[in-house]
């Protein structure tokens, strides 16, 4: 029961990073969490919502294995 909490969990986390990706890289801008800016490999906004977004979706193939593991499909 603990690990389908787990893998609901890193489902949900994925889908909110994939959906709010944009919003998410806006905060880091005002909060000044913008790694790379020393000018020569700065990272575009692009990019990084594009990062955001993949990484959002391997949060919710990760979750959706646990899952199906902890039901018994795996």
């Amino acid at each position: 029961m603990l690990v389908i909490l787990v893998g609901v969990v890193f489902v949900a986390l994925g889908l909110v990073g994939v959906r709010y990706a944009a919003a998410i890289v806006a905060a880091q801008h005002q909060e000044g969490m913008a790694p790379l800016e020393d000018g020569h490999d700065e990272l575009d906004d692009t990019d990084r919502v594009r990062v955001t977004k993949w990484t959002g979706a391997a949060f919710v193939a990760l979750g959706v294995v646990i899952i199906a593991y902890s039901v018994g499909f795996v």
